[in-house]
Formats: C-alpha cells, sequence, structure tokens
C-alpha cells in the first residue's frame, strides 16, 4: 500500500490528544523521559555537507570540535546515521516530516515543500511551543512556513560571509512579495547594527542566543539551521590558520575550519542553555543533511552518492538526566528517524505511517526490537543533466536512479544503468571492495534485498521494487 504525506488537517485529527503525559518519574532514564511537567525545549541544529571525520569525537584527533565533542560526552552519539537522500532539499524535507523524500515530493534541490504537510515544528507550534529558523531552510519561502514564530532563514545560496544587511518575511509571507515590498520601502540599519562583513553563522548563532534568552520561562523549538561547510569554502582567517600547515589540500584545510567555527558557536548556545539553567530542560539534536566527498568516486559531486563519505552523517542527541550520557550507539538509523524522536521526548504522539522511528528505545538504553537498517534513495546527478555552472556533462545519465540498503554487517547499492556493489561494513576500508556477486555473499545479498523490497512497500517507493526486480537473478 502506498503511504503519501499528511497533511495539516489528517495529523490533527489523528492526534487530537497529542499531549501524551507519562507515568510519574522514577529512577530509570525511559521513566525520566515520560515524566509530567513542562514538556522539553527542543534546540535542532543542522549544518550543511558535513561528513562525520570532521568531529574528533567520531575518530579525527587532526581536528579541533571541543563543544561538539562535549555534546557528544553529555549524551549519545550515533556511529551510523544515514541520510535519506544525500542532497539538500530532499534530506531536510525528511527532517521536517519524517518521511522519506518520494512521500514529500522533495525529490531534488529546490522543490519546495508542500505547506500543508506534517512537520514537527508545526506539530510544536500548534502545542504552545515557540518556535523559531535561523539559517539555510533550501525547501521554498513562497511562502514562509507559517509555524514558525520567527523566521530568520533563507532558501539557500547565501554567502557565508555576509555582503548586504539581510532581510526577512514575516511567517507565512510570501518572500518574493516581501521583497517587492521593501524595494519601494527598504529598511534602516540602526546605526552600529550593520552585519556586512561578519561571518552567517555567527549572526544566526547571536539571533538564537537572543530567542532562547526571550523564551527561557517556556517551552521553544529552536532550529538552527548553519550552511558551512557546504561551498564555497569560506571561513575566518583564525580558524583556517588552525589546519592551514596540517590539511591538504587547501579547500580541505577550510572545510575544516569552517567545522572548527561552527563548533565554536555550538559552544555559545551550550553556554547560555547553561547559564539560563535549560541544559537539563533541552533536547539538543546536531546532525547534518549529507557529506561530501572527497576524493571524489566516480560521481565527481560534492554528494549524491550512497557511499559513507557523502551518506553517513553526524548525530549527537543530549538532554543531560534524560538519557544515557557519554555512549556510542551502534544502531543504523535514518534521518527520517528524529522526527518521531523529537515528537516522543515531547510526549506527543506521532501520525501514524511515519517512515521513521523514535530512537528514544535506544536512547535510554534499549535496542532490543530495533530496525538496525536504513534505506536511502538517490539520484546521482543531477535531472537536468547540468552541473556547475549549467554546462552538459557528456556521459553522464540525467536519468541515472539508485537505492541502497544499510545494515550493521552490509550495504547494498542498486543503480539503475551500474553493476551492484556489495561492501562489508565490519571492513576498516569501508565502501572499497565489491563484494557482489560471489557465491559467499549471494545469501547476504538476497536478505538485502528483501529488506529493500519492505522499504520500498513502507515507503511507497516504486524505484526501489523496480531495481530489486532489475537485479535479482544476479543473486538467486
Amino acid at each position: 500500500m502506498r503511504t503519501t504525506g499528511f497533511t495539516r488537517r489528517q495529523f490533527l485529527w489523528a492526534s487530537s490528544a497529542a499531549i501524551v503525559l507519562g507515568p510519574a518519574a522514577s529512577g530509570s532514564a525511559a521513566d525520566r523521559l515520560q515524566s509530567p511537567g513542562q514538556r522539553p525545549n527542543v534546540l535542532f541544529i543542522n549544518t550543511d555537507q558535513q561528513r562525520t571525520d570532521t568531529l574528533r569525537c567520531y575518530g579525527n584527533t587532526h581536528v579541533q570540535t571541543p563543544h561538539l565533542d562535549s555534546l557528544a560526552a553529555s549524551g549519545a552519539l550515533f556511529a551510523s546515521c544515514y541520510v535519506t537522500q544525500p542532497v539538500c532539499s530532499p534530506c531536510r524535507s525528511s527532517m521536517v516530516t519524517g518521511l522519506f523524500p518520494n512521500a514529500t515530493s522533495v525529490v531534488e534541490n529546490n522543490i519546495p515543500l508542500p505547506p500543508d504537510l506534517f512537520a514537527w515544528p508545526r506539530a510544536l507550534h500548534d502545542a504552545g511551543y515557540r518556535t523559531a529558523y535561523f539559517g539555510k531552510w533550501h525547501l521554498g519561502v513562497e511562502p514562509v512556513p507559517d509555524y514558525f514564530d520567527v523566521w530568520r532563514g533563507f532558501h539557500t545560496g547565501w554567502k557565508h560571509f555576509i555582503e548586504e544587511e539581510p532581510f526577512f518575511a514575516a511567517p507565512g509571507e510570501s518572500d518574493s512579495a516581501f521583497r517587492e515590498r521593501i524595494a519601494g520601502d527598504p529598511p534602516v540599519v540602526a546605526e552600529g547594527k550593520s552585519v556586512i562583513g561578519r561571518y552567517r553563522p555567527d549572526v544566526e548563532t547571536d539571533s538564537a542566543l537572543e530567542f532562547i534568552g526571550e523564551n527561557q520561562s517556556r517551552p521553544f523549538a529552536c532550529w538552527l539551521s548553519f550552511y558551512p561547510p557546504h561551498t564555497p569554502k569560506e571561513a575566518p582567517e583564525e580558524n583556517i590558520a588552525l589546519y592551514r600547515d596540517d590539511i591538504q589540500p587547501e579547500e580541505q584545510a577550510i572545510y575544516h575550519a569552517m567545522v572548527n567555527r561552527l563548533d565554536w558557536n555550538v559552544g555559545r548556545v551550550l553556554t547560555r542553555l547553561e547559564e539560563l539553567g535549560l541544559r537539563e530542560k533541552t533536547l539538543i539534536v546536531f546532525t547534518s543533511d549529507h557529506g561530501e566527498n572527497f576524493p571524489y568516486r566516480w560521481n565527481d559531486h560534492h554528494k549524491r552518492l550512497c557511499y559513507d563519505q557523502s551518506a553517513h552523517v553526524p548525530l549527537l542527541i543530549s538532554m543531560p538526566g534524560q538519557v544515557q550520557q557519554g555512549v556510542r550507539i551502534s544502531s543504523v538509523v535514518s534521518i527520517a528517524d528524529l522526527c518521531p524522536t523529537i515528537l516522543d521526548v515531547c510526549r506527543m504522539d506521532s501520525p501514524a505511517g511515519l517512515h521513521g522511528d523514535s530512537l528514544k528505545p535506544l536512547l535510554t538504553g534499549d535496542a532490543s526490537g530495533w530496525r538496525d537498517d536504513a534505506f536511502i534513495q538517490n539520484s546521482p546527478y543531477k535531472g537536468s543533466g547540468k552541473e556547475g555552472g549549467g554546462e552538459e556533462k557528456p556521459g553522464k545519465d540525467p536519468n541515472m536512479r539508485e537505492r541502497c540498503l544499510v545494515t550493521r554487517e552490509w550495504k547494498l547499492i542498486l543503480n539503475t544503468s551500474r553493476p551492484p556493489e556489495l561492501y562489508d561494513r565490519r571492513s576498516t576500508e569501508p565502501d572499497t571492495h565489491n563484494m557482489f556477486g560471489q557465491e559467499e555473499t549471494k545469501a547476504a545479498t538476497r536478505m538485502l534485498a528483501k529488506r529493500m523490497r519492505e522499504w520500498s512497500e513502507k515507503t511507497g517507493d516504486g524505484m526501489a521494487r523496480q531495481l530489486v526486480d532489475q537485479w535479482e537473478t544476479e543473486w538467486q
């Protein structure tokens, strides 16, 4: 049966009693997450195009990320979190809805998220949370989502160093209509308030700190969406200087410097929560929408591959006193799991049929019954067959599609025109030695293909079924 997205009306009908209070708190983390009282705040931080190996807590001893490392130490680090699609807009649509891109209709960059589709910020907003968004949105601003009380977001493409004063439409307002309006009556920036020349994540963090301070006495949901370390590679010189002599080429030194600057800003937010006594009352989620291909594989694109360098992202979740601290969770999880997790921790029901599952059992130490696999949808090349400056790329198939199934042991990639790939995730060289077609791996391949079929049914993804049908004679 095909699963479709949920509209606001359908969600409110399905969960009119959305706030579900659990039993009185006891000694276990699971019970404390269900305890009555003020619902937790939510701080959702995501970056763009960040690999897991940019963080010291994920094993890179050549980088300095002390604040994100401390976040991991105070909560859970997920060692195997995978995107729903390794490209910006589609994966972001899953972050918001808990659905896979084929069900949100956001299957490519710059496709707007349908405004009536279910979204966890809307659910929290309707339940009385004060909500805010800061940074890159990339899911359409015609109109700006009306479930944010404060909007300092942009669609995509703004420079990392601010070149002109940023102005923002109001929640629910069309950004283009707003731009037309202020063209005739330009806003006046108060003396000493200009942000031209500043690094944009610093300014966005300033706004988030102001929002948190203003709403410290009520439940709030603050989404801080940093555009770096996405291209263009730009960072303050003080951060670049940390890596220029240690990381080559220069582009990658700057890439890691961008992460270092983001880490500093994350530290600013963590400090403010501590100062206000909100740290233990706030669920903090940190992740990214995809990684970066470096070095390039067969697809010379910054993303759009199912290999770990592009599809595997960091995921840190922390709420001291409420979830396990300093744990490394090896279970395979998906970005689609974040939406139901946030609702679950906030003691709210999810609508039936979301594709993701709540991570709360894993956060409280119960891995029993976890599905332990992740499904990935992918379009290795843009649908237009153009990249970069818009020039045609000869020999590249704009209609190429692939699907991937990841478990703790294996990764299976099926492509419409490339041979299948099977990798042993226990290898010290991930995604390097293709074991597909070997007699000793056919049983594992059959199991993975069966699970991919199950995901195709759960998500309504006909392409996954097509690919299994296309290649299944190879593992019989």
